[in-house]
């Protein structure tokens, strides 16, 4: 019996050290794997080129996209719901562009440039009507204009052709008042709802102060002198 047991024992023993030596090789070639996985991990590469990216939530709608418009470079971001919000692009011109959009997935700020070639930037109410622009004029001075809701320009600020500051004030689009700064000096125009200037007060181009008064149908009333 004591044989049987020793016997025993000595199987044991064996099986131990053979499942010990195992373990012992499992060991090593998962870390020479480990090892190897860190050695050959693979770099991120310099350049990624496609004709076309997009990225997507977990419900495949596209939210960013990345393509080519009009011969041109195009960046769009959308809501979950495919309604466009910002929009980076290239002008029929050939300048770029940025647009933004309300909920609607209609424009109500544009960046791009005149027809000139200067800047300019617009803003549009709910009814899709322009209500403020500004930019650059044909002659390389900056103007602004306000409109009503109804996108009848308001208020015009700008340059007179003598360089000087320009400023006015409308009524559905007709001129009501007029600011002006050319070289001869200050000058105050108001008109009627015809367009018909019924006050003047400034210099005259010699430089003298002027006040006209003008009945509705341009006779002239009073003024000094």
């Amino acid at each position: 019996m004591n044989q049987s047991l020793e016997g025993r024992v000595a199987i044991l023993e064996k099986n131990i050290r053979f499942y010990r030596y195992s373990f012992l090789a499992v060991f090593v070639i998962a870390a020479g794997l480990v090892f190897m996985s860190f050695n050959n991990r693979q770099q991120a590469p310099d350049l990624i080129q496609a004709k076309r990216f997009q990225v997507v939530d977990e419900y495949n709608n596209v939210l960013v996209e990345l393509s080519k418009q009009y011969g041109n470079g195009h960046v769009a971001t959308f809501s979950p719901a495919g309604k466009k919000l910002v929009a980076l692009m290239t002008s029929e011109g050939g300048a770029g562009g940025i647009n933004t959009f309300d909920n609607d997935g209609e424009v109500i700020f544009k960046v791009t440039r005149t027809v000139q070639g200067g800047g300019y930037m617009a803003l549009f109410n709910s009814q899709r009507k322009e209500i403020a622009e500004w930019g650059v004029s044909n002659a390389e001075s900056g103007y602004f204009r306000l409109n009503d809701r109804y996108g009848e320009k308001m208020a015009w600020m700008t340059y007179t052709e003598g360089g000087g500051g320009y400023f006015s004030l409308s009524n559905r689009g007709t001129e009501m008042f007029r600011l002006s700064t050319p070289d001869a000096g200050g000058r105050i125009g108001v008109y009627n709802g015809y367009n018909s200037r019924i006050a003047y007060i400034g210099a005259q181009d010699n430089r003298d102060g002027n006040i006209t008064i003008w009945s509705s149908n341009g006779t002239r009333t009073g003024g000094l002198p």
